[in-house]
């Protein structure tokens, strides 16, 4: 009988925000546990362990994902990492008299920084998203409104893929087909228009399950 392969776990930390995160949707139907449970049932009859942690902090920008990024992150040392930012950081509250949470250089400048740490701590496959389209359509104080805000932070953040050679999951394609009543579903309901629903999640999950399935394919062979 020839020698039994030795076992060997594959991490994987899921970076992110509340669409990371899964903000209230139950937790079996968030995307990530979605591809995470499917990932797991690919190589169950395998010596390949599939570990995935979900390190989405709902309401937070990139500037403080970058804060938690050493514990949340680093610790771990992932063999591949998703990253997924930006509908807090274009965001512009009231308060900030129409200044974005996050600008449009330091969103880029935070998602390189934590590029370039998860690599110096071992990921050796990066899957950057873009964000969603959402029904958020009232004009800010900025004078444009989140919507049209998101659209220009997903032009930073293919930019940056490019730029740094990451993998990019290009979510808004994955939902551009949709006209606003069907995109209405895949929200959840006014007063959020926002955060996905479980059909949303559904939908990510498609999205990105296959740019996960080739990290781990590659992860494998090295």
């Amino acid at each position: 009988m020839g020698q039994q392969a030795s076992p060997r776990a594959v991490t994987i930390v899921f970076m992110g925000d509340s669409i990371t995160f899964g903000q209230h949707v139950d937790p079996e139907l968030r995307w990530t546990s979605l591809v995470g449970n499917a990932l797991v049932a690919d190589y169950l009859h395998t010596p390949v362990n599939i570990l995935t942690l979900n390190r989405g902090v709902s309401g937070e920008t990139t500037r403080q994902g970058l804060e938690r990024f050493p514990a949340d992150v680093q610790q771990h040392g992932p063999d591949i990492m998703t990253l997924q930012f930006g509908l807090n950081d274009c965001n512009c509250w009231v308060t900030d008299a129409g200044l974005p949470r996050v600008s449009e250089a330091a969103y880029r400048a935070n998602l390189i920084e934590m590029i370039d740490r998860a690599r110096r701590f071992g990921a050796g496959r990066i899957i950057l998203s873009t964000n969603h389209p959402t029904l958020r359509h009232k004009v800010l104080l900025s004078g444009d409104s989140l919507e049209t805000r998101r659209r220009r932070y997903n032009d930073h953040v293919r930019e940056v893929a490019s730029l740094t050679g990451v993998e990019l999951c290009d979510v808004e394609e994955g939902f551009d087909h949709l006209g606003d009543r069907e995109l209405a579903e895949m929200l959840l309901p006014y007063p959020d228009l926002l955060h996905l629903s479980t059909e949303g999640h559904r939908l990510y999950a498609g999205c990105i399950r296959p740019h996960l399935e080739r990290a781990v394919t590659d992860v494998l062979s090295r």
